[in-house]
């Protein structure tokens, strides 16, 4: 059952262009003088799989809220194949292309998991645009993960890979969703990243894939953010350098990215603030609105300051 719904939420879409390439999608809701937050999504999803009650919690705590698609998802242009590809920085070119078109000078900024990525890199590239930083099932050094899903072997001297099984969860997954609808393929693949407790929120993530198939994502052209987080470097290096407020929120249970990489970003960032959470790499509908309603209160506290 979902704890809430952007269905009654009213948003205002605007499309950003990147010269010689297309545009981006971005849509905005809630009040024009509330704190501004910007929601950016993890690899190779659009921006409607922000869970709809931690959306809504933020709107309801007044905040203006702005997300957007990334290129190759949803309804952003998708890359030319023929083309050079892209890395991770020019995805954080989008993200400031986004803000600029909405004129939003300093902005919270809420990343999860490559979305997390991301938001690092603004906060360190681009800090009188961040005024604080929110990161929810990410790293300071995606390494481990990206070896182990490309076939490579894990370093054994820094951050864990993924839990046990989860690859072979994978890819039985990926056997059982051939022939399967897109939609029903993204809920098969969304159910491992999942972990945790807590039911899986299938209707949830089924209404989220619909929605997003039915605006044109296309799930190939989105493996793209695989190989440009491949080709980046780690964020270990300069994360002590960050001078933002930063709140780390990460599952206790994540598959994907084990709770030592919520830990290692607390402890590299001066004065961050962990929260561990009883999930896996997704949120919970149980969750999404009590989690959406902490990061308001943190992010309102910067507000009222």
């Amino acid at each position: 059952m979902n704890t809430g719904t952007t269905n009654t939420i009213l948003w205002t879409p605007r499309r950003v262009p990147v010269p010689g390439l297309g545009d981006l999608f971005s849509e905005a809701c809630g009040p024009a003088d509330g704190p501004p937050v910007l929601l950016v999504m993890g690899a190779m999803n659009p921006a409607h799989f922000w869970p709809p009650g931690f959306v809504a919690a933020l709107v309801q705590a007044g905040c203006r809220v702005l997300r957007y698609d990334h290129r190759d998802t949803g309804r952003s242009f998708v890359h030319p194949l023929h083309a050079p590809p892209y890395a991770l920085a020019d995805l954080v070119a989008d993200a400031l292309r986004v803000l600029d078109a909405w004129d939003m000078a300093r902005v919270a900024v809420v990343g999860w998991s490559m979305g997390g990525y991301i938001a690092q890199h603004l906060a360190h590239e681009h800090p009188q645009r961040v005024s604080r930083l929110v990161l929810l099932g990410s790293s300071p050094d995606h390494r481990p993960y990206m070896a182990a899903t490309l076939g490579r072997p894990v370093p054994t001297d820094g951050l864990p890979g993924p839990a046990p099984g989860f690859l072979q969860a994978l890819l039985e997954t990926s056997v059982r969703a051939r022939g399967l609808p897109p939609d029903e393929a993204a809920l098969q693949g969304w159910s491992v990243f999942h972990g945790g407790s807590h039911p899986f929120p299938a209707d949830t993530v089924r209404e989220q894939a619909r929605a997003a198939m039915a605006a044109g994502h296309q799930p190939l052209a989105a493996m793209q953010h695989a190989l440009a987080v491949d080709r980046a470097a780690p964020r270990t290096g300069w994360l002590p350098q960050l001078r933002v407020p930063t709140l780390v929120l990460h599952g206790a249970e994540d598959p994907c990215l084990p709770l030592a990489h919520g830990q290692a970003l607390a402890r590299l960032i001066p004065g961050a603030r962990l929260t561990v959470l009883d999930m896996g790499h997704l949120l919970p509908d149980a969750l999404a609105a009590p989690v959406g309603a902490q990061v308001a209160d943190f992010i309102r506290a910067e507000a009222a300051a």
